[in-house]
């Protein structure tokens, strides 16, 4: 996240308490998964602050490729995986479903061609103007396919899913991720994920949703 450290503990804390009210009004298994996604959100942004920590203190110095590695993985390694994994489980209609997991299988490609990246490419991160950089020894060969697949995976999955309200999610999303584009490049990767993090309101609204329409149906 971008500004401080404190602004990261603050956000994380918040997205916890989130995270813990999504994951306790959850009723099924499927569920259950979609609402680890603001408790993914709070570790990730908790990392985040720890690196803000390390990176104003040299003598913390030893624990930054750690700190940043791990950040790196929640946003290139995990998101485009479990979003459109989460959504598979909770989707009902069987077409619906097979495209999503057609799209797990990119976000997929996505996530380990990253792996490789952090695996065989130095990465880095640096305080630039209030916001963290973060930075490979590395250029994709075509950039915009790179970012259109993991947009795919994390955005496109979302329109798909047949589930009331999951367009907001996407929205937000897509809408974060243009503004951070537009006013904030070359700080995506943090900034994006800052807001990505305003998503766990409407992921807990979505369990409240779900639950609410099980309950009348049970009653109908």
């Amino acid at each position: 996240m971008c500004f401080s450290a404190g602004v990261s503990f603050t956000a994380s804390a918040v997205i916890l308490v989130i995270g813990i009210i999504s994951i306790s009004k959850a009723t099924t298994i499927a569920q259950r998964v979609f609402a680890l996604i603001p408790l993914f959100f709070a570790i990730q942004q908790f990392t985040e602050g720890l690196l803000w920590l390390v990176l104003v203190n040299p003598v913390y110095d030893a624990w930054r490729p750690f700190l940043t590695h791990f950040y790196l993985s929640f946003a290139w390694v995990i998101w485009p995986i479990f979003i459109p994994f989460s959504m598979g489980l909770l989707e009902k209609n069987r077409t619906r479903k097979k495209i999503l997991y057609l799209i797990l299988g990119i976000g997929t490609i996505v996530s380990l061609c990253w792996i490789g990246v952090m695996i065989f490419y130095h990465a880095h991160a640096i305080i630039n103007v209030y916001h963290i950089d973060y930075k490979f020894d590395f250029k994709p060969v075509y950039p915009f396919l790179f970012t259109l697949l993991y947009l795919i995976a994390t955005v496109i999955a979302l329109l798909i899913s047949s589930i009331k309200y999951m367009w907001a999610f996407s929205i937000v999303n897509l809408a974060s991720y243009l503004f951070t584009r537009i006013y904030f490049a070359g700080h995506v990767v943090s900034i994006w994920c800052f807001f990505g993090a305003l998503s766990s309101f409407i992921v807990m609204m979505i369990i409240f949703n779900l639950n609410t329409t099980n309950e009348k149906l049970k009653n109908s």
